[in-house]
């Protein structure tokens, strides 16, 4: 998939920036591990939200988790009137910025579950704006993108598989607090 939103609600060279900053590149500096089932980020550029960012990955620095889950709306959708239902990630490969790259991967128990699709997904920032992050604390780890454009049952299907297929998985809930944008992503952990 293609980065849409680099330059523009992040900036080029978000690694070596996230490399340089206080937060990251001190060692003195760690993050706890969270307890919580879920790590909730922001859903809006840098500019605005830069350090709330820095304390959410800070909270898992040190973590190792083989894969992360960025689960976040779709503001696209629903494509057709019969989609309101649908669940969508993009395909399978590498998602690459100026300077760092995540492999992107849906697991093999959910793709009966999604709809894999770069074109809907390629303009929704919520993975984009996070991935810099992900590709520096957690380099080899998969990455499963997960987007919704409402409630239904699919989504606590979906992170019930998940939890019980992957008990070391990360899981970021990308939202607006605002509007509550991916509010339907935090009731199913609930």
């Amino acid at each position: 998939m293609r980065c849409a939103t680099e330059g523009i609600m992040y900036p080029y060279n978000a690694l070596k920036e996230l490399k340089d900053s206080l937060l990251f590149g001190n060692d003195s500096v760690s993050g706890h591990g969270s307890k919580a089932p879920y790590v909730e980020i922001p859903h809006a550029a840098w500019s605005v939200c830069r350090d709330e960012l820095d304390c959410a990955f800070a909270s898992v620095r040190g973590l190792e988790p083989s894969i992360v889950f960025v689960l976040g709306p779709l503001h696209k959708g629903p494509i057709s009137a019969d989609d309101g239902f649908t669940v969508y990630a993009p395909e399978d490969g590498v998602l690459k910025g100026s300077d760092w790259e995540i492999a992107l991967e849906v697991p093999s128990d959910l793709r009966n579950l999604v709809v894999q699709n770069d074109d809907i997904c390629s303009e929704e920032c919520s993975l984009e704006i996070a991935a810099p992050y992900l590709a520096l604390l957690f380099p080899k780890a998969r990455v499963c993108h997960l987007l919704a454009p409402g409630r239904n049952e699919k989504l606590r299907t979906i992170v019930e598989i998940a939890r019980r297929d992957f008990p070391g998985a990360l899981f970021f809930i990308s939202n607006n607090r605002e509007s509550g944008c991916a509010d339907m992503w935090k009731e199913v952990f609930q």
